[in-house]
C-alpha cells in the first residue's frame, strides 16, 4: 500500500523574492548574493589581513599614544612631586612609598571586575569611559590638600584606570594581522619611552617654580605641584574622547556571534587603509565562531561568568600562574627603580660627591623647619634621559622578536637587567654612572615586560584574553606595591640590600621566561 504525505507535511514551496526587494534590503543583487553563498567563509586572520595596513592603523596608534602617556602619568606623576610636596604634607619616606603604591592598589582591586566586563560587554566602551572617568579623579587628586585626600583620590584613579589599560593591549592585538601583532605591541611600548621622557620635562617646567595660590581666605592652597598633577590629568580625559571615534574590536564581535557588525568594521578599516569603497572588500562572509548570537547587557553578564571559568582551570590556569609570577617579579624590579629614581636623583644632586650609596646613607636628624629638596634642571634632564633609554632596546627587540622568539628576548633582558642592578651600588659612584646604569636596566626590563605582554595576548582565546591580561597586569602591580614599600625599609639596612634583592628577583624572572610556550607568529584563537 502506497502512502503519501499530507499537504501539511509536504515541504513548503520555495518563495521567489523579487530582485528589487533583495537589493533594497541587502544592497546586493540576487546574483551577488548567490556568489556570496558559494564563497568560503573567512576566519578573523584572513579578514584582518585583507584590510591591509594604512590610515586606520596610523589613527589607532595616534589614539594609543595618549593612552600610554596616561599610563605613565597616572602611575608616576606623584613620584615627581615629592621634592615639593614633602614639606607641604609632612611626608616621610614610607609615606612616599605608600602614595606610590596606592594607585596600584586601586588597580589590583578592580582587575578582575574590568576583565570580566570587557570580555562580556566589549572593548570600546571600557576604553572610552574608563580613561575619561579616571581623568576626572586625576583632577580631584590634583586638588589634594592633605595626605589622606591624596591617598583616596589616587586609589580611585587607579581603580578606574586599570580597566581600559588592560583592554588596550588586547584591543591593539585584535586589530592587526599575525605577522605585525608582536611588532606593533613593541612599537606601542615606545610610547612609554615618549611619556617617560616628556613627563620629567613637564615636571622641570612647572616644579622648579614656587607658585602658591591662596583661595577661600587661605583655606585652600594651590602649589606648583598641584598644577603639575592637573596638567597630567588632562591626558586621560582626551584619551577617553579619542577612543569614542574608534570601532569595536571585530574579533570580539565575531566571538559573540555578531558577524554582520564585525564585517562592517572590517569594511570600514579596509576603506580607511586602501581608499577604496567598502563594497570592494574581498571578504563577504565570516566563519561562525559562535553558533548563535550571545546576549548583551545583563544577559551577557550572566553568561560571562560561566564563560570565564575555564581561565582558572587547566590547561589555561598553569600558564596564567607562570606568566603572572614572572610579571610580578619583573615589575617588582622595574617599577621600584623607576618610581624611586626621581627622588634618588634629587638626593644624589644634593650630595657633594654624587654617590648613590652616600645619598642613601641616613644623615643626622633635622630639628629645624622642613627644607624641601631643590632639584635643578640637570636632575630632570637625567630623568628624561632614563626615560628615553628604551628607544634602542625596543628597536633591537622589534627586529629580533620574530627571529629569536619572544620568550628568548624576555629571558635575556631579565637576566641582563639583573646584572646591571646588582652592580649599581658598586659602580654608581657618580651621577653620570647612575644615570647610565639605571637607563640600561630600565630599558631591558621594559623590553622584557613588553615581550611578556605579547606572549600573554597570544596564549589565551578571545573570550578569555582581557580577563587574562587584567590578571597578568594585576600581578605586576602587586609586585610594584611590594617593591615600592620594601625598598625604603631595606634602605635602613644599608645600600646593598635593596639592590641585591631587586637583582635576585629579576634574575629568577629572566630564567623563568624560558619556561613559557613559544608563541611567535601564533594566530589569535
Amino acid at each position: 500500500m502506497v502512502t503519501t504525505r499530507s499537504e501539511a507535511q509536504a515541504p513548503a514551496a520555495r518563495e521567489e523574492i523579487p530582485h528589487d526587494h533583495l537589493f533594497k534590503v541587502t544592497g546586493l543583487s540576487s546574483t551577488n548574493l548567490e556568489k556570496m553563498a558559494q564563497e568560503p567563509a573567512a576566519d578573523f586572520e584572513e579578514a584582518i589581513a585583507a584590510t591591509g595596513y594604512g590610515g586606520f592603523n596610523i589613527a589607532l596608534l595616534l589614539c594609543t599614544l595618549p593612552a600610554f602617556w596616561s599610563a605613565v602619568s597616572v602611575t608616576s606623576s606623584v613620584s615627581y612631586i615629592f621634592t615639593r610636596a614633602q614639606c607641604d604634607m609632612n611626608l616621610s619616606l614610607l609615606d612616599m612609598g605608600t602614595v606610590n603604591a596606592i594607585t596600584y592598589g586601586g588597580m589590583i582591586s578592580s582587575a578582575l571586575v574590568w576583565g570580566f566586563l570587557s570580555d562580556t560587554l566589549g572593548r570600546r566602551q571600557i576604553l572610552a569611559w574608563g580613561f575619561f572617568c579616571s581623568g576626572l579623579f586625576e583632577i580631584a587628586a590634583a586638588m589634594s590638600q592633605n595626605f589622606t585626600m591624596l591617598l583616596i583620590t589616587r586609589f580611585a584613579s587607579g581603580f578606574l584606570f586599570n580597566g581600559p589599560f588592560a583592554v588596550l593591549i588586547s584591543y591593539i592585538a585584535e586589530l592587526h594581522r599575525t605577522e605585525l601583532r608582536a611588532r606593533v605591541i613593541l612599537l606601542t611600548s615606545l610610547f612609554y619611552t615618549i611619556a617617560n621622557t616628556t613627563l620629567p620635562l613637564l615636571a622641570w617646567a612647572m616644579l622648579t617654580h614656587t607658585w602658591d595660590f591662596h583661595l577661600f581666605n587661605g583655606t585652600f592652597v594651590i602649589h606648583s605641584w598641584n598644577l603639575f598633577l592637573l596638567a597630567t590629568a588632562l591626558v586621560p580625559l582626551l584619551t577617553g574622547l579619542a577612543f569614542l571615534c574608534l570601532p569595536e574590536s571585530p574579533k570580539f564581535l565575531m566571538s559573540r556571534g555578531r558577524n554582520a557588525e564585525a564585517l562592517e568594521v572590517f569594511r570600514k578599516i579596509y576603506k580607511m587603509n586602501t581608499g577604496k569603497s567598502k563594497e570592494q572588500f574581498p571578504v563577504t562572509r565570516l566563519v561562525e565562531e559562535r553558533s548563535q548570537e550571545q546576549g548583551r547587557g545583563v544577559a551577557a553578564l550572566r553568561g560571562g561568568a560561566a564563560q570565564l571559568a575555564p581561565l582558572f582551570r587547566p590547561p589555561h590556569a598553569p600558564w596564567l600562574l607562570l606568566m603572572c609570577t614572572i610579571h610580578m617579579g619583573c615589575m617588582f624590579g622595574s617599577n621600584t627603580i623607576r618610581l624611586w629614581y626621581p627622588q634618588l636623583a634629587a638626593m644624589i644632586g644634593s650630595e657633594e660627591n654624587g654617590s648613590l650609596c652616600s645619598a642613601l646613607a641616613p644623615g643626622p636628624a633635622s630639628t629645624g623647619p622642613c627644607a624641601p629638596l631643590q632639584p635643578d634642571m640637570l636632575t630632570y634632564l637625567q630623568s628624561a634621559m632614563v626615560g628615553a633609554g628604551s628607544v634602542l632596546t625596543y628597536s633591537i627587540g622589534g627586529a629580533l622578536v620574530n627571529r629569536c622568539g619572544k620568550k628568548v628576548v624576555a629571558g635575556l633582558c631579565g637576566v641582563v637587567s639583573a646584572g646591571i642592578i646588582a652592580l649599581l651600588p658598586v659602580l654608581g659612584s657618580g651621577a653620570a654612572a647612575v644615570v647610565a646604569m639605571v637607563t640600561a636596566a630600565l630599558s631591558f626590563t621594559a623590553l622584557c615586560g613588553a615581550s611578556l605582554s605579547s606572549i600573554n595576548v597570544d596564549l589565551f582565546p578571545t573570550s578569555l584574553r582581557v580577563m587574562a591580561m587584567a590578571t597578568f597586569l594585576m600581578s605586576g602591580r602587586l609586585g610594584t606595591i611590594a617593591g615600592t614599600v620594601i625598598f625604603p625599609a631595606l634602605v635602613d639596612y644599608g645600600c646593598l640590600p635593596p639592590f641585591i634583592t631587586i637583582a635576585a628577583v629579576l634574575a629568577a624572572c629572566g630564567f623563568g621566561c624560558f619556561l613559557v610556550p613559544n608563541t611567535t607568529l601564533k594566530k589569535l584563537e
